[in-house]
């Protein structure tokens, strides 16, 4: 059987900046473990892909949640990456490190060392960011951070619309404050998606010590004597075990609480309802999920507010011809171009909201195709940032290639009902500021006849509400009973089995989720490697019972 001083299962947002940390070390072996292969092509490279990506293929992992009582008994779409880079490769490239706030919640709740004081070094050894305060910004890190090459017109008018209603501009939207309006920033270097796999994988694949298996199905972490010793996973047909000095899960907040529940370590009555062994009773596993929920709006345009026109056609063909020569055009954009980080809700001490805007529409048709909208238009998508609804998830099967049971619980607060009333409101204000005036014509989307309260809601639970994607929480961190991990990332009542991953989160970020994942990833490895050096890493974690 091999052996190796750590296994990481799942190679996406955090898995692979911990591959490229623990093995600078020689004389450490590392194997990394990804179900899925790589996405490749033009349109894993190109920004505009994103509208194929997201879609069911063979690097997504396309989930639907269990039919929602809050969303009408609808199903909730639930993209996963599937490949290397995991879901960095398949997102809509938006860099928001959150605010100062959630950082300083995370070290309230009992985590200490995650404060924004102490993750502030680890988000700027990440990334290289041309332009921003040096006190804040990071300089040479393997990830590129940039800002769009192309600024369209209604974008920029949908920055100063946002003004016109209050909101302030942001000097640079990724700083602690974490609030106003700007243009987004993105993870694409050089007109082309910059994946995690693409900036901390590639360059050290490499590395004679360390191992990447793609098509590697994890089933179970091996437990014996109350440590984890290995990893049990599939490669296409065949079984393969092998020991590890240390396990750490980097699978998302879908794949790591479910690799868990597969190993026995989890709620005892989930376990035994597929006659899984209770190696653990960990009743927090799965539980605390969270997600930012999709309020969608469009508008009709006119006088080059949209680029649909330029996508569609000859137009098209145009727009290919410039980006395979110059990685310029709109084929750059990521899924949105605009953002404003703001309040809405009396008292919020925090932004609470985050709209944004792409100067376009697209529509799916009845076969699942993304198509470009049939005239012009743009679209607004916003969220409510500090959610208060709190989802699950857990098995539907004792087979490890069943897909999960997942409860979104969306919308289950009377504060989250208001405030997703107060973000369409706010959109509806921004978008009759004269800034932007001239570029649109009528709302489609809810459409002036959702006028109340009541309708808006009514809208959003019918059909105007869905994932932003940010699955984030279902493997909390705290002290208390309900979380999984203690501060360092160490599994409750397990020796040698770590999460490391958006799952961690006691509270989501306020924005796109991706960069505080892999920031995730960078502390985690940092404490991996301190633990290591002063034998803290074996041995079980006790939790603090209130």
């Amino acid at each position: 059987m091999e052996r190796f001083d750590y296994v990481i299962v799942g190679a996406g947002s955090a898995g692979c900046v911990l591959a490229n940390r623990l093995s600078r070390d020689p004389s450490v072996r590392v194997l990394l473990l990804e179900a899925g292969t790589r996405t490749s092509g033009l349109w894993a490279r190109m920004p505009a892909g994103i509208s194929r990506l997201a879609l069911p293929n063979p690097n997504n992992w396309a989930y639907m949640s269990e039919p929602e009582p809050t969303m009408n008994g609808r199903r909730i779409y639930v993209p996963r990456g599937k490949g290397l880079g995991g879901s960095s490769a398949i997102n809509g490239m938006a860099y928001l490190r959150g605010n100062r706030s959630d950082y300083e919640r995370w070290r309230q709740m009992g985590n200490p060392g995650w404060g924004w004081d102490d993750v502030l070094p680890h988000f700027m050894s990440i990334e290289t960011r041309e332009g921003g305060d040096p006190a804040y910004r990071g300089r040479s890190g393997e990830l590129h951070v940039t800002d769009p090459r192309v600024r369209y017109e209604s974008s920029a008018a949908f920055v100063e619309a946002c003004v016109q209603s209050g909101v302030p501009r942001a000097r640079d939207i990724n700083a602690p404050e974490g609030e106003g309006a700007s243009f987004l920033q993105f993870s694409i270097r050089d007109g082309e998606r910059h994946s995690t796999a693409t900036a901390f994988l590639d360059p050290v694949r490499g590395r004679p010590n360390l191992k990447v298996e793609t098509e590697a199905l994890a089933e179970r972490v091996l437990i014996r004597e109350g440590a984890a010793r290995g990893v049990a996973y599939r490669r296409g047909t065949e079984a393969v075990t092998v020991e590890a000095g240390e396990v750490i899960l980097a699978a998302g907040a879908i794949h790591s609480p479910k690799l868990l529940m597969q190993s026995g370590i989890g709620p005892g009555e989930d376990l035994a309802r597929h006659g899984i062994e209770v190696v653990h009773e960990l009743r927090g596993v799965g539980r605390n999920l969270q997600d930012h929920v999709y309020l969608h709006s469009t508008f009709g345009a006119r006088n080059r507010g949209s680029i649909n026109a330029s996508l569609v056609g000859p137009r098209a063909v145009l727009q290919g011809v410039v980006y395979l020569a110059t990685r310029r055009g709109y084929l750059t954009m990521g899924a949105s171009q605009a953002v404003a980080l703001t309040r809405v809700l009396p008292g919020a001490a925090s932004p609470d909201a985050q709209i944004n805007f792409r100067p376009m529409s697209w529509a799916v048709d009845e076969s699942g195709k993304v198509r470009i909208g049939s005239d012009e238009a743009v679209t607004v998508s916003s969220c409510q940032l500090v959610p208060e609804s709190r989802g699950w998830l857990t098995l539907a099967s004792a087979d490890p290639a069943a897909a999960p049971e997942i409860h979104p619980n969306y919308l289950s607060t009377e504060t989250d009902c208001r405030a997703a009333v107060a973000i369409i409101r706010k959109v509806r204000d921004i978008m009759s500021q004269p800034a932007i005036a001239p570029y649109l014509a009528e709302e489609r989307e809810p459409g002036p006849k959702t006028a109340t309260d009541a309708e808006i809601l009514a809208y959003v639970r019918a059909k105007g509400g869905n994932s932003m994607l940010h699955w984030a929480g279902s493997c909390r961190m705290g002290p208390d009973a309900d979380s999984v991990v203690d501060a360092r990332l160490r599994v409750h009542g397990v020796g040698r089995l770590r999460v490391v991953d958006a799952s961690i989160m006691p509270f989501i970020s306020s924005g796109n989720t991706n960069a505080a994942t892999i920031m995730i990833g960078e502390k985690g490895a940092a404490m991996i490697l301190e633990d290591a050096r002063s034998g803290a890493a074996a041995g079980a974690q006790v939790l603090e019972h209130a």
